[in-house]
C-alpha cells in the first residue's frame, strides 16, 4: 500500500454481483459504509486450490474503481486494469484459491482511498 492512501476495509465477501462490464454493482456480505466514490478495490485472482492470498502468490491483482454507491451494502465498481494484462473480468468471477473447480470460491475485495498529493505534506 502506498504511503498516501489508507486501508477502509480488508477481506469483506462478495454475496452478488451483477453487470456485464466494465461497471459491476456488487452487493456485499457485510456493510461498507465508510466507503466513497474514488476509493479503489483491489481483488486478488488465485488459481482454485491455491488457497488464500499470502503475498504475492496471486495469479492476477485486479483494480476496480468505486463509481456509485447504492446503500450501505451495495456499490457500483469499475474495472481499472489488472496486472496479467487478463483485461476486464467480472469481480464475482475471480476465484479465491478456495474451494474446487466446480464451486470456486470467490476472491474477497480490498478497499483503499487515495489521499492525494497533499496528504504527503503531513507526512515525514
Amino acid at each position: 500500500m502506498a504511503r498516501n492512501t489508507v486501508r477502509i476495509y480488508t477481506n469483506i465477501a462478495v454475496s452478488s454481483c451483477s453487470g456485464s462490464g466494465p461497471a459491476y454493482t456488487i452487493n456485499y456480505g457485510s456493510s461498507v459504509a465508510n466507503v466513497q466514490v474514488g476509493d479503489i478495490v483491489t481483488v486478488y485472482k488465485m488459481a482454485v486450490g491455491e488457497g488464500a492470498h499470502s503475498g504475492s502468490d496471486e495469479d492476477s491483482k485486479y483494480t476496480y474503481r468505486v463509481t456509485g454507491i447504492t446503500d450501505s451494502d451495495t456499490l457500483t465498481i469499475t474495472y481499472v486494469t489488472d496486472t496479467n494484462g487478463d483485461g476486464d473480468d467480472s469481480p464475482c468471477d475471480l476465484p479465491s484459491g478456495e474451494g474446487s473447480s466446480g464451486d470456486p470460491g470467490k476472491a474477497p475485495h480490498i478497499f483503499d482511498r487515495n489521499l492525494g498529493s497533499a496528504f504527503l505534506m503531513f507526512v515525514e
